[in-house]
């Protein structure tokens, strides 16, 4: 494999526009990772924390590695240095709270608070499968699902939530309405849209897994691996290789309801130019007009 040597991993923050949210960031293995969707409040990981950050509300922490997770009390000292009063709120495997809470100490410790002012941020333990509300988002809920890598980690997907009118009582008029209301009837029904999900660290099998990702208008999901000869290592480490995106897609088919699936969280080793011809090799032909490289 000829690889150029001006390669993508200047830890230069990307920006994406998508029907929903722009997704900003930067996601290389073994560097960083850090995925901001702005207009949703809502941070994924926090390997590195720009400034840009200090503002999101709501971060989600999806596996305990240094690059997706090591910044996440930047995040939160930063928002006291610059005045920020609402207090942030970290979602988390409940698995990894524990070692979490020792490692924001130890850290303190470190950077020498006193015992009397130090205090935890808000961390909230995240369980497979239960849905909850953002804590300054009642209209956004999230969603976290088990995925195989090296270690325990998560992805999760967020919705926004509404309630309908059933259809049984759309042709009714307001006044009929509100008789029904009072009369303690329940005309609405909940509304769950999936908006963006997102893989997290993982094997390629986890898109089949969970294929109910591929039902968001978003998918952002790792594709560490590319070369040929590397299909084996991704398995091994516990990441995913182009070709198992290209099986799941083609397996999916019209089942594939994505408007934009992002790929993200590649080699540090490919340069920019190997990344866009394996995408336009591998990629189903069908699916590339919705497929774009976070680089």
């Amino acid at each position: 494999m000829a690889e150029s040597k001006y390669i993508h991993n200047a830890l230069k923050q990307v920006h994406l526009e998508t029907s929903c949210t722009t997704v900003s960031g930067f996601s290389i293995s073994g560097l960083a990772t850090y995925i901001q969707l702005p207009e949703l409040d809502f941070c994924i990981d926090m390997g590195e924390c720009p400034l840009s950050a200090t503002s999101i509300n709501h971060v989600f922490l999806t596996h305990a590695h240094g690059d997706h997770a090591r910044c996440l009390m930047r995040h939160h000292s930063l928002r006291k240095m610059m005045g920020v009063e609402r207090e942030s709120v970290y979602y988390m495997p409940g698995y990894i709270c524990d070692g979490a809470r020792d490692w924001i100490r130890s850290e303190a410790m470190f950077e020498g608070v006193p015992e009397n002012k130090f205090r935890y941020p808000d961390i909230v333990p995240v369980t497979a499968g239960d849905i909850q509300f953002l804590e300054h988002r009642k209209d956004l809920a999230f969603e976290a699902f088990d995925v195989k890598h090296s270690i325990p980690a998560m992805g999760g997907t967020l919705y926004y939530y509404k309630k309908k009118l059933k259809d049984e009582y759309l042709g009714l008029s307001a006044d009929e309405i509100i008789k029904l209301r009072t009369s303690g009837t329940e005309i609405t029904r909940e509304v769950y849209d999936p908006l963006v999900s997102f893989m997290g660290d993982c094997m390629g099998e986890s898109l089949l897994e969970n294929y109910r990702v591929f039902q968001s208008k978003v998918l952002i999901t790792e594709c560490t691996f590319l070369a040929p000869e590397d299909y084996e290592m991704s398995h091994k480490k516990g990441h995913t290789h182009i070709r198992q995106i290209a099986d799941a897609l083609n397996r999916m088919g019209d089942r594939v309801e994505c408007e934009k699936i992002i790929l993200a969280h590649f080699s540090m080793k490919y340069s920019e130019k190997y990344i866009r011809e394996m995408i336009a090799k591998e990629i189903p032909e069908r699916f590339l007009d919705r497929i774009v490289a976070f680089i």
